[in-house]
């Protein structure tokens, strides 16, 4: 009795495990393209703006990527970098240097025109990634893992509670892109460039920045990259 029993439990086990691995091959089965789906001809090249999920926005357009030893990785954000070119990036901080939160840290060339991006935190710069500068198509092919500009460590991680997270920043960037239709248009632009330069739902076309006069990117860099 004792025997069968024991080949009754081994049977009920290996039909267990064969139902269990039969249930996992089944979902890794690869489902059937999904055909994509058109695109309006007026928006295809539309910006696209990157917003993912946990990752820190400041309102100067920074990004910061928070590690769990505390430091954090600090980059310019998509919707500044996304505008321009191939800019020139000039770091104006040295690996050891303390910068307070509003300092210059970086400043984007295009041109005869620059843009000064400010630090949005104090903390102590450990390092920064050279590779930006020589490769600055980073900004829109990597921008948030191979793209980052400063590694620092912060003084008051607390900080980062002051910061910009989640579905929070998708709200404030799209109130963004309708600040950034009323600097384009309320610098004397001619009133027909400006829907060239700006999609539904107000993104800016890739390179939209360059386009403009030196008195749009002054006005854009008090907008936009100031420190409140």
């Amino acid at each position: 009795m004792t025997v069968l029993f024991l080949i009754i439990t081994i049977i009920l086990f290996v039909g267990i495990d064969w139902i269990v691995r039969s249930l996992k091959a089944g979902r890794a089965m690869p489902l059937a393209p999904i055909a994509p789906r058109a695109v309006q001809p007026g928006l295809q090249t539309a910006m696209p703006v990157r917003t993912p999920q946990g990752i820190f926005f400041a309102r100067s357009h920074t990004w910061l990527n928070l590690f769990p030893s505390g430091k954090v990785r600090l980059g310019l954000d998509d919707f500044v970098g996304r505008m321009l070119d191939r800019p020139e990036i000039i770091f104006l901080k040295r690996e050891g240097e303390h910068v307070k939160r509003g300092e210059p840290i970086l400043v984007l060339l295009e041109g005869s025109r620059s843009l000064t991006v400010r630090a949005p935190l104090d903390g102590v710069v450990l390092t920064r990634n050279e590779e930006l500068a020589r490769n600055p198509s980073l900004l829109k092919e990597h921008l948030f893992s191979d793209g980052w500009a400063y590694a620092m460590k912060p003084d008051r991680p607390v900080d980062l509670r002051e910061m910009l997270f989640g579905e929070e920043t998708r709200t404030w960037m799209r109130e963004e892109f309708r600040r950034l239709r009323d600097v384009f248009a309320g610098v004397g632009t001619d009133e027909k460039v400006v829907p060239a330069l700006l999609q539904d739902g107000g993104a800016p076309v890739a390179d939209a920045l360059k386009q403009m006069d030196e008195q749009v990117w002054k006005r854009f860099e008090e907008s936009f990259l100031s420190i409140q």
